[in-house]
C-alpha cells in the first residue's frame, strides 16, 4: 500500500510535486490508514542518457530535483513512509518521450542497486522497456521472451545483496517462453521478485479496469498466489477522470480483494472526502492485508449482468465481491447457498452494517457498483450431491470452418477451435441427456488471446443455444497463455430449455464476427 507518481505527473515529477504529495498523504490520513510506500516512478533520472562519472550509477535529474532525492526520501520516512524507487531492465527506462532519453539499468544492476540503497529505498518497481535497444520500435515489447528470468534475476540478486527486500516485476503480463511452453508471470516470477504485474498498464476508464479484471480471473484461480508471489493489477485510478464514483469504488474493492498492491496515483490534495473514505475504508483494507494473501476467485459470471467472487481469509471468514455488469442501477442479491453456505453473519463493508445469521443479502447499487461483504460465523450447507455427465465437444458436428485441434490437456487430447470469425464456425453436440430443464452447465474452454492496452478486453464471447432455442451470449475470460493446454475447467453458465425425457443438443458459435474460445468438454447435470 502506498502512492506512486505516474498517474498524476507521468514521467515529469519534480521536487515540488513530490514534496506536496508526501505532505498531503500524511496530513489527509493516508499514512495512518496504511499507505506506507512512497514511490517516484519514471522521470527522476537524468535525461541526457549518461551515468554518474564516478560511480557508474544512474544520475538524478537535478533540473527536476535540485537537491537530489535523499531529502525527499528523508521527508517521506519522517512522515512514517518507506521510500521506493523505479528503474528498467532495459538499456533505456520507459518514458513518455520516445525514444526515451533516460538510461535503464540493464548491465548496471549492481551500481544502481547501490544507489537505491543509498536513498534508503525498500522497494523497487522494475520495468521492461527497451530490452533490445534504444530505438522507438524497441520501446515496449509485448511478445513472449526467453530472457525474462535472466534479466530480472540479475537485479533481484543485487537488491537482496544491498538489503532491499521488495521488487515488482513490471512486464505487463507478458509470458515467458520456456522450453515447456509459455509461462505466465505468476509462474516465471516466483522466487525472483515479491510481486508481478499481471497485466498491461491501466489507463483511465472502466474498460481498462474490466480488461485487467478479466486477465486476473485465471491467475486468481491458479492457487499459486500468496506471500512472496503477489499479483499486482497496476496503480489505482481512484481520483482520476474517466470513471463514475461507483466505478472507482468497485475498482478499489476488486484490487483490494485480489490482494493487489494498493498504490494511490492521483493528486491527493484534490481528492473528495467521499473518495478519501473509499481509499481509507479499513474493513476493505483489512481484506487486502489479510495474512493468507489469498485472492478472491470468480465463482460465476452472469454475462452482462453480474459477477460473483469469493475468497477465504486467514481466520476462516470469507470475502465476497458482487459486481454489477449491467451498467444500470439495480438490486444485487447474494444467496449464500451459491457459496455452499447455509447461513452466516454478513458485514456490508461499504455500509459498515452487519446482518446476523443471514441466508441471503441484497443491496441496491448504481451502475458498475459493487457489494463487498465479509462473512463470519459461517454455517456450511450439506455437500452438494449434484452429479455431472461430461461430453467431449470434439465429438460434435462441425460447421463453417470450425475444426479439431490438438490439446494436450483435453479429454480426448483434442478440442474444437475456429468457432466464430467471418465464417461463423460452429459446433453442435447432440444426444445429451439430463435430468434438469434449467441448470448450471459446466464448460471447459481455452482462451489465450491476451489483450494489452488499447486492444481486447481479455474475454471472448460465444453464442450458445439449447435445442435450437434462443441464443445466449456468454463471456469467457482469459484462461492462460498456451492454446494447446491452458484450460479453464468448470466454468459455470446458467442455461435452460433442456428436455428431461429425450436427447438434447447444445450448439456453440461466435458472437457476431468475433471469435469464440476453443472448447474441450461440456458438463450437464446427470
Amino acid at each position: 500500500m502506498g502512492w506512486n507518481s505516474y498517474n498524476q505527473v507521468a514521467c515529469s515529477p519534480s521536487e515540488a510535486s513530490i514534496t506536496e504529495a508526501i505532505n498531503s498523504l500524511a496530513s489527509r490520513g493516508f499514512v495512518a490508514a496504511g499507505y506506507k510506500f512512497f514511490q517516484v516512478d519514471c522521470g527522476w533520472a537524468s535525461r541526457d542518457g549518461l551515468r554518474n562519472a564516478t560511480s557508474g550509477a544512474l544520475k538524478i535529474d537535478l533540473d527536476r530535483f535540485p537537491n537530489g532525492l535523499l531529502p525527499l526520501s528523508n521527508l517521506a520516512r519522517s512522515k512514517g513512509m518507506k521510500w521506493a524507487m523505479y528503474s528498467d531492465a532495459g538499456v533505456r527506462m520507459c518514458d513518455t518521450q520516445t525514444p526515451s532519453p533516460v538510461a535503464g539499468s540493464l548491465g548496471y544492476e549492481a551500481v544502481d542497486a547501490d544507489l537505491f540503497k543509498s536513498l534508503n529505498a525498500e522497494y523497487v518497481k522494475y520495468d521492461n522497456c527497451y530490452a533490445d535497444g534504444p530505438s522507438s520500435a524497441q520501446n515496449a515489447p509485448k511478445a513472449s521472451r526467453t530472457d525474462f528470468v535472466t534479466r530480472f534475476t540479475t537485479m533481484w540478486t543485487e537488491l537482496r545483496r544491498v538489503g532491499i527486500a521488495g521488487m515488482l516485476v513490471c512486464q505487463w503480463g507478458v509470458p515467458y517462453s520456456a522450453a515447456s511452453g509459455l509461462e505466465g508471470p505468476s509462474q516465471w516470477t516466483k522466487g525472483l521478485s515479491t510481486s508481478f504485474r499481471l497485466s498491461d498498464d491501466i489507463a483511465t476508464g472502466w474498460a481498462n479496469v474490466y480488461r485487467i479484471y478479466n486477465q486476473a480471473v485465471h491467475i486468481a484461480k491458479s492457487g499459486i498466489i500468496g506471500p512472496g508471489n503477489i499479483a499486482d493489477a497496476d496503480l489505482l485510478e481512484v481520483g482520476n477522470s474517466g470513471m463514475t464514483f461507483d466505478e472507482q469504488a468497485t475498482h478499489f474493492a476488486f484490487w483490494a480483494a485480489l490482494k493487489s498492491a494498493l498504490m494511490i496515483s492521483t493528486n491527493v490534495t484534490a481528492l473528495s472526502s467521499d473518495l478519501v473514505a473509499v481509499l481509507q475504508n479499513q474493513d476493505i483494507i483489512a481484506i487486502n492485508q489479510d495474512a493468507a494473501v489469498k485472492p478472491i476467485q470468480l465463482v460465476q459470471r452472469w454475462t452482462a449482468d453480474r459477477d460473483l467472487w469469493a475468497g477465504d481469509l486467514s481466520n476462516g471468514d470469507i470475502a465476497v465481491l458482487m459486481v454489477d455488469l449491467s451498467n444500470a442501477r439495480r438490486t444485487l442479491t447474494l444467496q449464500l447457498s451459491q457459496l455452499g453456505i447455509k447461513s452466516a453473519d454478513v458485514k456490508d463493508l461499504w455500509a459498515s452494517t452487519t446482518t446476523k445469521s443471514a441466508s441471503s443479502y441484497s443491496k441496491q447499487v448504481n451502475a458498475h457498483g459493487s457489494m463487498v461483504l465479509r462473512l463470519s460465523n459461517i454455517q456450511r450447507a450439506s455437500a452438494s450431491t449434484t452429479k455431472y455427465s461430461y461430453f467431449p465437444i470434439s465429438n460434435g458436428t462441425l460447421g463453417s470452418g470450425a475444426n479439431i485441434q490438438t490439446c494436450t490437456t483435453c479429454a480426448l487430447s483434442t478440442k474444437v477451435g475456429n468457432l466464430g470469425g467471418s465464417l461463423n464456425g460452429s459446433v453442435v453436440l447432440s444426444n445429451i441427456r439430463t435430468s434438469q430443464a434449467s441448470q448450471t452447465v459446466k464448460f471447459n474452454y481455452i482462451n489465450c488471446e491476451v489483450g494489452y492496452l488499447g486492444s481486447t478486453n481479455n474475454e471472448r464471447l460465444a453464442s450458445i443455444r439449447v435445442n435450437g432455442g434462443p441464443a445466449q451470449t456468454v463471456s469467457f475470460p482469459l484462461s492462460g497463455y498456451n492454446w494447446a493446454s491452458d484450460i479453464y475447467a468448470g466454468y459455470s453458465v446458467d442455461l435452460s430449455g433442456f428436455s428431461t425425457t429425450g436427447p438434447n443438443s447444445i450448439s456453440i458459435s461466435g458472437s457476431g464476427t468475433g471469435w469464440a474460445p476453443d472448447f474441450d468438454q461440456v458438463g450437464v447435470v446427470a
